[in-house]
């Protein structure tokens, strides 16, 4: 047996002996403890874990807040753990399900929001098989036959399409690439982007509680400048403004080995101009991303189609003769390793934009999506501005950071 493999069953035996060391605690015990029979989870996917409370505190309640954080300390992500069973035999001894968050790699320690000393270190170094699995990856399974699906009240799932799973449940995360890259010519310039999205309704608030599927409604910024940096005033070329609001969830192919989202809603951009400069449009939107893993490393490719239709374009009654009514985004590569990504987009006068870019991290982080990555940018085509939608730049090299890619 190899030494990886030696580590690895130890560190399983040693969580299953806590586990059942936990199990058969005496009423007695003085503190809060976290446990779970398998230390490996899966990026992306369930995992379960056992909740003991001191004796003289309340019943467990069906929803726990906890936190995911570096072994050394920080900030991490705040999730929510949901209890397995819908009557516990021991009212202070629960199960619970969580979903480990999809940008979380590497080790990692688990702990609960109202009991910090609770705490649990969790492997999330598997490759998600694109199917919701416990802790280690394994199949979700009945915990005493009385599971009632905790796991899926996390977040919304389409009751129109079957074998959906819960959209990722943490209310404030990332939506586009944030970087900030230099180059360019005829001026030389920057070009940087930050974006964010926000699950409005919480998990346990009243209106979530009465209709569920309120959970998967997001709001979504993203501003996008070309900072003109060869000129004497140093002026922003032009500034686009993107606010949306959008409905999003998962859906699940267990054979596929990846995993799909579907996002429909609405959307502004403008670029905050008046007069002969000013552009806006609305659209209504549909976009859907695909990904499916190649190898055990994480390796995957992803396609994000988008398509939308216009409520609004008088300030620039022609840009579908250079924006169209669909883009086409892919995705090649691994989180901790070179990703490749490409953005393409077509009029519907063949006039077309194409903008690639090649990203490499620059340090090791937990969180595989966010962190410090060299960043190359590409840039060729109509609309590089919303200001500029129809007019063609030459080939456009920017080099930089990246910190959501």
């Amino acid at each position: 047996m190899k030494k990886t493999e030696l580590t690895t069953c130890a560190a399983r035996l040693l969580a299953t002996g806590l586990l059942c060391a936990a199990a058969s605690l005496p009423a007695q015990a003085a503190s809060w403890l976290l446990a779970s029979a398998d230390p490996a989870v899966v990026p992306g996917e369930a995992f379960q874990v056992v909740v003991i409370a001191p004796p003289d505190s309340e019943a467990l309640p069906p929803r726990l807040a906890a936190r995911i954080a570096p072994p050394g300390g920080g900030e991490g992500i705040a999730i929510e753990l949901a209890a397995a069973e819908a009557e516990p035999v021991d009212p202070r001894q629960r199960h619970y399900f969580g979903r480990w968050p999809q940008e979380l790699v590497g080790t990692a320690m688990l702990s609960l929001s109202e009991a910090p000393s609770a705490r649990l270190l969790l492997d999330a170094s598997a490759v998600a098989t694109g199917a919701p699995a416990a802790a280690g990856g394994a199949p979700l399974a009945a915990v005493d036959g009385r599971v009632d699906s905790g796991v899926d009240r996390m977040a919304p799932v389409s009751p129109a399409i079957s074998g959906t799973v819960p959209a990722a449940p943490n209310a404030l995360g990332f939506h586009e690439p944030m970087y900030f890259v230099y180059g360019g010519s005829h001026p030389r310039s920057a070009r940087f982007q930050f974006s964010f999205r926000y699950r409005i309704f919480d998990d346990i608030g009243v209106v979530a509680e009465r209709f569920p599927l309120a959970r998967g409604l997001y709001f979504g910024y993203t501003q996008t400048s070309v900072w003109d940096l060869g000129s004497d005033s140093k002026p922003f070329r032009d500034t686009s403004f993107r606010p949306s609001l959008f409905y999003q969830f998962r859906l699940s192919d267990p054979g596929s080995g990846g995993w799909a989202t579907l996002a429909a809603g609405y959307e502004h951009e403008s670029n905050g101009k008046d007069g002969p400069d000013t552009r806006s449009i609305d659209t209504l939107f549909l976009q859907t991303e695909l990904r499916h893993y190649l190898d055990e490393r994480g390796t995957y490719v992803g396609l994000i189609p988008k398509a939308w239709a216009y409520l609004g374009k008088r300030d620039n009654p022609d840009i579908t003769r250079y924006r169209g009514y669909a883009q086409l985004g892919l995705r090649v590569g691994r989180d901790d390793a070179l990703m490749a990504t490409a953005l393409l987009r077509r009029g519907t006068d063949g006039n077309s934009g194409t903008e690639i870019d090649l990203s490499y991290p620059l340090r090791r982080s937990i969180f595989s999506g966010v962190g410090a990555f060299v960043h190359f940018q590409y840039f060729r085509g109509y609309g590089e501005t919303l200001r500029d939608y129809n007019v063609s730049v030459d080939p456009q090299y920017r080099i930089g950071l990246s910190f959501v890619r």
